[in-house]
């Protein structure tokens, strides 16, 4: 490979690395307590914390509906509008299972509605 290739591919490397150690300062990613984040469509519409536990329930304009039950250790999506139900089937993500869940996500696609368990910042 030529000299500028091999810049090239550092460059980017280097760039990866900056924006991986930034992350965690991103406003957002952090929480005073542990709580359940809500995005709707890439914005989000709330944030729960699991102090509060309730349904949510999520109606968008173009008629798909989303319910959310927050629990004092973590959510689960109760019911959902679109087709396959991968969301509602995920069960419960808790505090004490997410990492054996794979990840403390669950999403539905179809609805563009994203639940984030989030734990407090130490």
């Amino acid at each position: 490979m030529e000299k500028k290739n091999w810049l090239l591919i550092g460059g980017i490397a280097v760039l990866a690395l900056v924006l991986l150690a930034l992350t965690p300062l991103l406003p957002g990613t952090e929480a005073e307590e542990d709580c359940v984040v809500i995005t709707v469509d890439g914005e989000e519409y709330a944030r729960i914390p699991l102090s509060q536990p309730q349904l949510v329930t999520i109606t968008q304009d173009n008629g798909a509906v989303n319910v959310v039950e927050v629990t004092e250790s973590g959510m689960r999506m109760v019911s959902s509008t679109c087709q396959n139900q991968i969301c509602v089937n995920r069960g419960a993500i808790t505090l004490s299972n997410w990492e054996l869940m794979g990840g403390a996500f669950i999403s539905c696609l179809p609805n563009q509605v994203m639940l984030e368990l989030v734990e407090a910042a130490d």
